[in-house]
């Protein structure tokens, strides 16, 4: 059996699951979300002598861990807040994390049978860390922007002079917060020294700044593997998209297949070999001496749009490799 964990709802994992089913295989998907886990039966059990087991029960869809022979967390467990105006209360904190706690033991049971996409789910989480990432070793043909995490204001406030005025402020980690009542991303931003000079002395959070780098175009990458998938993004002509092209105007901003520089692909794969990932989605941007800028890794990153924009076979791919990884797992029992 093949299992998805994440949002049913998610068209990803129906894609995936769809696409696995049609191939001849038996998939299927336990749902990470708050609503699932409220009517979940889960059962660890470990007797003396006896190895331990793992079921979870989802309605109609029982997952014995024994018959799992391969996996992909598409989301590990879904976050504790949630876009819309929740009471935060002890209770709830103590049942979220009782259930992270219990999950997290599911992927490290599936990380010793070597069945996953992503061989180590908290590596991967790991590897969603800007700091981890950005701290990498450097590469040869890769570039990265000026970078600043911090909330030190005279550190803040210096950094804008030692890149020529032009900074970008980002998250440190991507959530979704409700305005309006509406769930709304937070983008990356252009910003001024001047946003930074009511920055607070004590009590602040770090951010994190980048150096504003004149694009030219970005590049998504999706890694499956050994393939690589390349779609430049053109948001140059988009106001809502040309500092960070995730505002979605897809309208004016044109999805085209890519080739990627046989010097680029090299390290972008030794990048995931280092990082130990299989499966990641990379965000690239080019400046206007063709110089290529390392922005984003992410190992649970979506790309279904991007296979619908340039009929690029992602999700064939990631369900070839399940099914290979699946066989393989059966030939080693």
């Amino acid at each position: 059996m093949i299992t998805i964990f994440g949002n049913p709802e998610d068209p990803h994992a129906q894609e995936i699951r769809n696409r696995i089913i049609t191939f001849g295989h038996d998939c299927t998907i336990i749902s990470t979300a708050r609503c699932s886990l409220k009517n979940t039966n889960f059962i660890f059990s470990k007797n003396h002598g006896q190895p331990s087991t793992i079921k979870i029960n989802q309605g109609e869809t029982t997952v014995c861990l024994d018959d799992v022979m391969a996996a992909l967390v598409l989301q590990p467990i879904f976050p504790l807040f949630s876009t819309t105006t929740q009471e935060f209360n002890q209770e709830l904190k103590f049942w979220f994390f009782t259930w992270r706690e219990s999950m997290e033991g599911v992927y490290a049971v599936l990380e010793r049978k070597k069945v996953l996409l992503n061989d180590s789910v908290s590596n991967a989480m790991a590897n969603q860390n800007k700091i981890r990432y950005i701290s990498a070793p450097i590469t040869q043909f890769l570039r990265q922007p000026k970078t600043l995490v911090s909330n030190n204001k005279e550190s803040l406030l210096n950094f804008f002079v030692n890149s020529h005025q032009s900074v970008i402020l980002k998250t440190l980690h991507q959530m979704q917060l409700s305005l309006d009542g509406e769930p709304t991303m937070l983008l990356a931003s252009l910003v001024q020294r001047d946003d930074f000079l009511g920055f607070g002395q004590a009590n602040e959070c770090p951010v994190l700044l980048q150096e504003y780098i004149e694009k030219i175009y970005d590049v998504r990458l999706t890694i499956v593997g050994n393939q690589i998938f390349a779609c430049k993004i053109d948001a140059t002509k988009s106001d809502a998209g040309r500092i960070d092209w995730r505002a979605y105007d897809l309208a004016n901003t044109p999805h085209t297949p890519y080739d990627l520089p046989e010097k680029i692909s090299e390290e972008i794969s030794n990048i995931c070999i280092q990082l130990k990932l299989d499966y990641a989605t990379i965000d690239l941007c080019v400046d206007r001496t063709g110089d290529y800028y390392l922005l984003d890794i992410n190992p649970f990153g979506k790309y279904l749009w991007i296979e619908h924009a340039i009929g690029a076979p992602i999700t064939d791919a990631i369900a070839q490799f399940l099914i290979k990884k699946a066989i393989q797992s059966r030939e080693c029992m």
